[in-house]
């Protein structure tokens, strides 16, 4: 991401920055869509059943003070806390990802690196425009993925970043543009911005980190453990 930002503020290319928000996307994808997503990857019947009783029959309460209402079916969400919630909920976004990555036309910042349009993890989806085209492009994807799975965007929470030479004049989808975003916790901005916000509040961090060790009476065992507790 910082290597594509460095790349289209020096050759002045156009780059538009999205950062993805859906609202309680883990919550709202209907199990009828998860099974045939299973099936369409080619996982085994016998797999896929062994998944299908886990959510098919599952019930929930709900419990006002002291009273609790009726069971009633649960069709839709992952469960949480259970290990194969995160793997289920990346193979039903993957076809997202992966149309977008087929159909936008990426970038790449050399000749060794792969062509990038999108960087997700879990439901936190970063979209890289490189032309005004390309709004129509991610426009339908996304209503076709919100009318299988029921995920809705988050307008208000998601953000653009206009890079290089970008029109901030086209909107996307009507989401706002910032001067900042944050992609996984890291700021992402012009070169200098980025690095500034970034590094500082990295150092600010580790200074305060040798701080707490300088101040303390710890033996050199001690010391070592604490630094690789916080490395």
């Amino acid at each position: 991401m910082r290597e594509a930002t460095a790349f289209v503020e020096v050759k002045r290319k156009p780059l538009c920055i999205l950062t993805l928000d859906f609202k309680d996307v883990f919550d709202r994808i209907p199990h009828t869509y998860l099974f045939a997503i299973l099936h369409s990857y080619g996982f085994r019947d016998s797999f896929v059943e062994l998944i299908r009783h886990m959510y098919e029959k599952a019930t929930s309460m709900v419990q006002v003070n002291e009273q609790m209402s009726a069971q009633f079916p649960i069709q839709c969400s992952f469960r949480q806390g259970c290990p194969l919630s995160i793997t289920l909920f990346t193979l039903c976004l993957n076809p997202l990802i992966y149309r977008l990555q087929q159909q936008l036309r990426s970038i790449r910042v050399n000749r060794r690196q792969r062509k990038t349009a999108v960087v997700a993890y879990a439901d936190d989806v970063t979209v890289l425009l490189t032309a005004p085209e390309e709004i129509t492009v991610i426009v339908e994807a996304l209503m076709s993925y919100e009318r299988a799975t029921g995920a809705k965007l988050n307008i208000a929470v998601s953000h653009a970043l206009a890079v290089g030479s970008w029109d901030t004049t086209r909107r996307v989808i009507n989401i706002p543009y910032s001067t900042e975003i944050k992609v996984l916790g890291i700021h992402m901005a012009n070169m200098t911005q980025s690095a500034i916000s970034s590094w500082s509040r990295i150092t600010n961090m580790g200074s305060l980190e040798a701080h707490e060790v300088y101040t303390r009476d710890l033996d050199l065992a001690q010391c070592i453990q604490y630094a690789h507790t916080y490395s």
